[in-house]
């Protein structure tokens, strides 16, 4: 009753104190030490504004509001990442590799403060500075890394595997182009380029200490004001790896997104430039910085599809030199490599990843092709989103001969190992021979990259469970019988069902989250090889 009596600005004080005693515990949860998120000169958000943006609170834009609310919130799970990924390092458990063209992530910032808790404490800051919050994360752009349902597939499982406490990294490309913005003028679409990264994103965290050289069997060149490659002439990209953090629900694990943006290794023709051919002296920053510049490029035009080729080995090559590089700090016997590492496949588009990996272990480790290729297979599992013939991804056969002559010759001898096996369970069957085959014969001859995702992987996976009930019939399936066929995760609002916080805890002890959910990270083995055939 005396509560009831009091005047409401007094019943409104002692809200807000628990609202900051709360909030003061969720931030010792994760690390900050007592700091707060905002209201005062040394808070987080204050402190972004006039530091980073050189601006006084009360007269800083939408914009800098956006970026100094998103760089406190990245602050806050700071400590946690940090954490999450030493865990990792300390236990050593098997990891998942998600490789995908594509990832329809949206925007961070709401999804973030929510996945921290922090949503009630930001929304009541917002109230208390009259800051319009929904203006606010308006100013945040859609990241321009996907388009449509694959993308948004891979964000759900990146989403679902950190609050699922699944130790996974997401790898994918940093395009600095989405794929169009639209508008209406005159009732028809008009396409305006997506240049998502034009104000710098307060989210991602450059890593130039962790680049790796990709290295290629041609070059480019300036002829008659046009890029083209030049084969037989070695160069190298640099692949810069660009972090973005995964926020599990409760905030307790968080993963990583890494995204590989393409540069040239130092690349400037002074003798060129010195003779006024100022394009020509940077022809191989462009040829390198193009690669990632557009998600997406036209494939109506011969360039258009070899430059979606060469972002696809780009990626494969960047991603499996970075995961094989974390395997290495912790494992000395590659054998042990499908214990310790789960790369699953997200559509064809990363399907290189099979002769790139063959091709480490061959020529890299020096290991026999039997051992390498049961290697490679265990390790491997693909994702297949399409059993129409005509919409599964092939690549000219020259085009390898071309930019990755060995990864042809390992494509090769994979085939002919592939059809001896054919030709041995369906005798006299040339037809099927024909159509199972790894090289599609014709005018121009082209590798089909499901038929190989498919010979490389142990596992394969739908994206529906009417579409993984189709694929044991599928005649490309039919390469290796008995192979194991998963059904995708049904999405669930993990944020309603979290399972054990166990990434980020103590060492050697139970970890709990916030509902009192228990698990040891050494607990988590089968949820991760479910998780290699996509969560299924």
């Amino acid at each position: 009753m005396t509560e009831v009596n009091e005047p409401a600005a007094k019943r409104s004080k002692k809200s807000d104190a628990r609202q900051d005693l709360l909030l003061s515990d969720l931030l010792q949860q994760y690390g900050c030490g007592p700091i707060q998120f905002s209201g005062t000169n040394d808070a987080l958000y204050e402190r972004h504004l006039l530091f980073d943006d050189i601006v006084a609170p009360a007269a800083a834009g939408a914009r800098e509001q956006f970026e100094a609310a998103a760089r406190s919130a990245r602050d806050v799970l700071s400590q946690r990442w940090v954490r999450t990924e030493s865990t990792y390092d300390r236990e050593n458990p098997k990891r998942v590799y998600y490789l995908s063209m594509e990832f329809l992530i949206g925007r961070s910032l709401t999804n973030n403060v929510t996945n921290l808790l922090l949503d009630p404490f930001v929304k009541r800051g917002a109230e208390q500075k009259n800051v319009d919050w929904l203006g606010l994360i308006k100013e945040e752009p859609d990241a321009g890394l996907g388009n449509g349902g694959l993308g948004r597939l891979a964000a759900c499982f990146l989403d679902s595997m950190a609050t699922m406490q699944l130790p996974a990294v997401g790898y994918g490309l940093r395009y600095e182009y989405g794929i169009f913005k639209q508008t209406i003028q005159d009732g028809w679409q008009h396409e305006q380029p997506d240049n998502w990264l034009r104000r710098q994103d307060p989210w991602e965290v450059v890593r130039p200490n962790e680049t790796v050289e990709v290295k290629l069997n041609c070059s480019f060149e300036m002829h008659d004001g046009q890029l083209r490659p030049v084969p037989g002439r070695r160069s190298a990209l640099i692949g810069i790896p660009f972090d973005r953090p995964v926020v599990g629900y409760g905030g307790k694990t968080i993963n990583t997104l890494r995204l590989w943006a393409a540069a040239a290794p130092d690349y400037f023709d002074f003798q060129e430039f010195s003779r006024g051919d100022f394009v020509a002296a940077v022809a191989g920053t462009l040829a390198a910085e193009s690669l990632t510049r557009v998600l997406y490029p036209d494939d109506g035009t011969e360039r258009g599809q070899a430059l979606r080729f060469e972002q696809e080995y780009f990626l494969v090559a960047c991603s499996l030199a970075d995961l094989l590089r974390r395997f290495r700090r912790n494992n000395a016997d590659w054998i042990t490599l499908p214990e310790k590492v789960a790369i699953q496949l997200n559509d064809t588009h990363p399907t290189m990843a099979v002769p790139e990996l063959m091709r480490i272990l061959l020529d890299d480790v020096h290991l026999g092709w039997d051992q390498a290729w049961d290697l490679a297979q265990r390790t491997l599992a693909y994702t297949n989103h399409t059993l129409l013939p005509e919409a599964l991804e092939k690549w000219p056969l020259a085009w390898f001969e071309g930019m990755l002559p060995r990864h042809l010759e390992i494509i090769y001898e994979i085939n002919r190992r592939l059809l001896g096996a054919v030709r041995t369970r369906f005798p006299g069957d040339e037809g099927r021979v024909q159509r199972m085959s790894l090289v599609e014969e014709g005018s121009e001859r082209k590798v089909r990259m499901a038929n190989m995702a498919i010979a490389g992987s142990h596992s394969t996976n739908g994206v529906a469970a009417i579409h993984s009930a189709l694929l044991p019939a599928a005649e490309i399936h039919g390469q290796r019988p008995g192979r194991d066929v998963s059904r995708t995760l049904q999405q669930q609002d993990q944020r309603r069902h979290p399972a054990p916080l166990v990434a980020a805890g103590e060492p050697g002890a139970l970890r709990s989250d916030h509902r009192g959910h228990w698990g040891r990270l050494g607990d988590r083995s089968r949820q991760i090889e479910r998780a290699q055939t996509a969560c299924r």
